[in-house]
């Protein structure tokens, strides 16, 4: 005989938790418990402040003395156009751009790209002209006095932006800022756009002996699966775990695979656990004193 239990929206404490009011007060030690099903949308995000993955230096050439300045990335749900996206903006809040006066077409002097042929992101940058070219409007830049200048990225140390696009902490690309024609730099090390690999479900009555993470029930992973989608996260088979203690209210949290909470920004889920009672013991000094 099993027991099945229903947690959704209606059990929402906060991003990665969920509390459900059992009718009594129940003793669980003689009770294992499975996911059955789960349902939920990807709504979590592969870049924030929270993930420490934000942030990246762009200096830049100008009349003067070459000024450099921290982008921080909002919160958010990022590929590398959209990061290309984020980094467009910065040009244009700065006024680092010119604009063709007859096609409208924006010329940018340093760009974010996935590489065509290769496993890595590329940073092409352009040397910038020393003044504004014929036909074209500045966005409000001033122009370097020395030829073939060149913007450069920076990977901070302190910030693990470098794992996004896969580059070494704590280097700067073009390593020299004067450089004849396009450079091309390719990720040193495999891009990871998506930090979040996979997913923990724990709860607060599990018990496992075998593992320091005693409540974990289950993990699955979005793979496959859009921003905004939904995400199919029941099990192939049940995988029964032991329950333990007199419980009143369970509560289920969901964590990414380093243990780190999981900020769904999306709380309609649906799970379904299954209860039942334990087949027999896990007295595991027991069962090694019979053997």
């Amino acid at each position: 005989m099993s027991f099945p239990i229903i947690i959704n929206s209606s059990n929402y404490v906060s991003n990665n938790t969920y509390r459900v009011e059992l009718a009594n007060v129940i003793d669980l030690s003689e009770f294992e418990v499975s996911v059955g099903q789960a349902y939920l949308y990807y709504s979590w995000y592969n870049i924030s402040a929270a993930l420490n993955n934000n942030k990246f230096q762009i200096t830049f050439p100008t009349s003067g003395a070459s000024v450099t300045t921290t982008i921080t990335i909002n919160d958010g749900a990022y590929n590398i156009t959209d990061l290309n996206n984020v980094l467009q903006f910065w040009f244009i809040s700065m006024g680092y751009y010119i604009v063709n006066d007859v096609t409208g077409y924006y010329t940018y002097y340093g760009a974010f790209q996935i590489s065509p042929t290769g496993y890595s992101v590329q940073w092409i940058t352009n040397p910038l002209p020393t003044s504004l070219p014929s036909g074209y409007t500045s966005g409000g830049m001033t122009f370097p006095g020395s030829a073939n200048q060149h913007p450069q990225l920076t990977i901070l140390s302190t910030n693990d932006f470098k794992d996004i696009i896969g580059y070494s902490a704590g280097t700067t690309y073009p390593i020299v800022p004067t450089n004849a024609g396009i450079q091309t730099t390719e990720s040193t090390i495999p891009p990871n756009v998506s930090p979040i690999s996979a997913i923990q479900m724990r709860l607060s009555c599990c018990y496992n002996p075998f593992s320091s993470n005693s409540t974990l029930i289950h993990v699955f992973s979005s793979q496959g699966v859009g921003i905004g989608e939904s995400v199919n996260a029941s099990p192939i088979q049940l995988q029964f775990v032991p329950c333990i203690g007199s419980h009143k209210t369970i509560t289920l949290l969901f964590y990414d695979q380093m243990g780190r909470v999981l900020d769904l920004l999306d709380r309609n889920i649906v799970i379904k656990l299954i209860f039942r009672k334990k087949n027999g013991s896990i007295n595991i000094q027991a069962n090694e004193a019979s053997n």
